[in-house]
């Protein structure tokens, strides 16, 4: 359904000169200076409420008006900023009027707005107003429906209307009624939604620079300005801020329609929009008295703060919420070996930033769904994220795919399919595209009136006139998902920012990684090619044999085969390549028994105490997993108590098989294990137990444990260590 006027009527409505109609209601008179204190135009009947006038072209003296009239219009040309200053006029026959000024294109535009003999002194409308606001902030508000409603209650006391709404006007600028107070026997427009095209969007413009409307009735027949245009622009006069300026026949005929004889509107702006409106209607002719006006605006000034307020209150609450979530999405990501592995570990953290029905992860050309592999078609996902790589978007929100991006097939989720969604994209090493999906939300409008009929050819000729209808309509909203918040597009960006901050840190781990790996094994190749040169030069002097040499060249060798290795793993692991496992169906009993003979063997100064019941099979790589108990063996050799045995022991229990390897430590260990398997932990080298090692056996062995699907966990006493593999 398609909300908006038609062509010809927003043209007409934008051409209509609402804010220079070149007259004003009867109730009152005014007269344009020019700077220079000459008359420059006046509504036609102004002698008939002030007296004799100065022509045309003429001054002010004091043959007119009186004194006081006179004073407050001379302080207002001297000083601008007087113009301001609202005050109460009287006639020697003991007629009351408002007099109140303002500047408009280098004219001072005075008006005097009759005050009705009923109406009450100016000293009881301040403690009104006083009061009032008072009681508006003595009370606790948490939503902003109970703000709107107090606003309501307390506008229809201070103006005695029939009935009074409160507005607020949604994205497409249809306003809702959120607040309302009124008559008993009146129909009620609460919860109901007005059409954006009720209100055009000139009007909306002056709504913003003027904050309060009055009609006190349909029926007046508006004065002219004489002269119409101004003489020396040619130009009709701007009456923006009058508070006289007569209204708009579109906008009466509206009034009349909606059965209204009498109306005043309260702007509530905020951040320079139009955010909402006090609307109060009069079923019978009705003045709002100039001073209740400006306590109106007092008043609604200070529900502007509070509304504010609440916003922010709000608006920081859910965004300190999105940061927390932040937060722990950050540590997954730093804690896991490679970006998809991170974004998979932080799931739960991702989806729980963005309500949503399904959360879906694209890496360059591959799909990563987080929430369960309920996706059917995965094209879906792989054309939104080229689709934003194509429109070069780092984030887009969309809540009907039909509608606005109908060449996109939509994606499953769990529960259907999805109507709308928020998706971000960041590219780096790889493209990687974060995609939340909602499902369809069928809402129920009830609009006052039905929208699609806002207009129709009337008395005004060509001219289109307002919808004649208010009755209760509902309309039945589909192929859309629940609106996306500003809080969900920035709880994406957050993410976004989360992602870039995660992937920069790991460019950094990499260049600082690839620094020290040079180090390293520019220090550890040291010792044995030292070793190497030294064999050399005593088989050179006789003090060696030639077999002595060998084997001392040997050896050193295969150290450096080992370093190197070492070096090629780690890169790899870094790079997010993984080690190459070569797994098949092997007995770990065996491959546990060949292992602890071979470990005896390199090292026969130490004693390995061995226990393992039988543990069936498994999916290993035979050589990649007696790498990883060597390494841990090899670390209790050379942090550990020698003099104790080292104890290695395989258990059952269930499904999962255990290997532990423990041993008694020479000081008790104080760095975590997260610590101790980051291969790059400052001191590693400097280790007076690393003589000869880089510091990367620990680091390697949780790699292959972990690509294997099991786990490595260590668990630190006083005086022992003891390493644990369950696969």
């Amino acid at each position: 359904m398609n909300n908006s006027l038609p062509t010809d009527t927003l043209i007409s409505c934008e051409n209509e000169p609402i804010q220079a109609p070149g007259s004003i209601q009867p109730h009152g008179a005014l007269i344009c200076f020019a700077s220079d204190g000459r008359v420059l135009a006046r509504s036609s009947t102004a002698e008939i409420w002030l007296g004799t006038l100065p022509g045309i072209g003429e001054a002010l003296t004091p043959r007119y008006l009186n004194a006081s009239a006179r004073i407050a219009i001379d302080a207002a040309l001297q000083d601008p900023s007087h113009a301001g200053d609202s005050v109460e006029w009287e006639r020697s026959y003991g007629m009351r009027f408002d007099l109140v000024m303002h500047w408009s294109d280098d004219n001072l535009m005075v008006e005097w707005e009759h005050i009705a003999d009923q109406t009450v002194m100016l000293a009881h409308y301040a403690a009104l107003a006083r009061s009032t606001i008072r009681r508006l902030q003595e009370r606790k508000y948490t939503s902003v429906n109970e703000v709107l409603q107090a606003a309501a209650d307390t506008v229809r006391v201070m103006t005695e209307c029939d009935r009074v709404m409160a507005y607020r006007f949604l994205a497409d600028d249809s306003g809702e009624v959120i607040g309302e107070s009124r008559r008993e026997d009146l129909v009620s427009y609460l919860y109901q939604r007005f059409p954006s095209g009720d209100i055009p969007a000139q009007a909306r413009r002056l709504y913003v620079l003027s904050p309060i409307r009055q009609i006190s009735s349909v029926n007046a027949v508006a004065v002219p300005m004489e002269p119409l245009l101004n003489l020396e622009t040619n130009r009709p006069y701007d009456l923006s801020h009058s508070v006289l300026r007569s209204v708009s026949p579109v906008h009466i005929e509206y009034l009349k329609n909606m059965g209204v004889a009498a109306s005043m509107s309260i702007s509530i702006v905020i951040n320079e929009r139009l955010w909402g409106m006090i609307a109060c209607h009069h079923m019978s002719d009705h003045r709002v008295p100039h001073a209740i006006r400006l306590s109106c605006i007092l008043f609604m000034e200070v529900v502007t703060i509070l509304l504010q307020q609440l916003e922010l209150e709000q608006r920081v609450t859910a965004e300190q919420s999105v940061r927390v979530l932040g937060a722990e999405v950050a540590f997954a990501m730093r804690q896991a070996d490679d970006p998809v592995a991170g974004l998979v570990a932080a799931a739960s953290g991702i989806s729980a930033m963005i309500g949503s029905d399904a959360v879906a992860i694209v890496v360059d050309g591959q799909t990563v769904m987080l929430d369960a592999p309920w996706l059917v078609d995965k094209a879906a996902l792989l054309g939104i994220a080229e689709h934003m790589r194509e429109a070069g978007s780092d984030l887009i929100v969309i809540e009907s795919l039909a509608d606005t991006q109908p060449h996109l097939i939509r994606p499953m989720t769990p529960t259907g399919v999805a109507a709308g969604l928020l998706a971000i994209q960041m590219n780096g090493d790889a493209r990687i595209t974060i995609i939340w999906l909602r499902n369809e939300l069928v809402q129920t409008i009830n609009w006052a009136g039905a929208p699609d009929k806002v207009v129709s050819m009337g008395p005004n000729g060509a001219r289109l006139t307002p919808r004649a209808s208010f009755e209760s309509w509902k309309q039945v909203v589909t192929g859309r998902c629940r609106a996306w918040t500003e809080t969900d597009v920035f709880a994406a960006r957050e993410l976004k920012s989360i992602l870039q901050d995660v992937a920069l840190q790991r460019l950094r781990d990499a260049d600082r990684s690839r620094m020290i790996l040079l180090a390293t094994l520019a220090h550890d190749l040291r010792d044995p090619l030292q070793s190497v040169d030294l064999a050399v030069q005593f088989m050179r002097s006789g003090l060696a044999s030639v077999q002595d040499a060998a084997q001392r060249v040997e050896g050193s060798t295969r150290r450096m085969q080992s370093l190197i290795t070492y070096i090629l793993d780690v890169s790899r692991i870094r790079a997010g390549m993984g080690l190459i496992l070569e797994r098949r169906k092997t007995p770990l009993t065996e491959l546990l028994n060949a292992t602890v003979n071979q470990l005896r063997q390199t090292y026969p100064g130490i004693t390995i105490e061995y226990a393992c019941p039988e543990l069936g099979d498994a999916e290993l790589d035979e050589d990649r997993f007696a790498q990883a108990l060597g390494n841990l063996v090899n670390n209790a050799r050379q942090h550990g108590d020698m003099s104790e045995p080292i104890r290695i022991t395989g258990a059952l229990n269930g499904v999962l098989r255990t290997i532990a390897i423990c041993n008694r430590l020479l000081r008790k260990q104080t760095v975590s294990f997260a610590r101790l398997v980051d291969p790059f932990k400052s001191g590693a080298l400097a280790s007076p137990n690393n003589k000869g090692g880089m510091g990367l056996g620990l680091y390697i062995a949780n790699a292959i444990v972990r690509g294997h699907g099991a786990t490595l966990d260590a668990v630190f006493t006083d005086n022992e260590a003891c390493f644990t593999v369950t696969i």
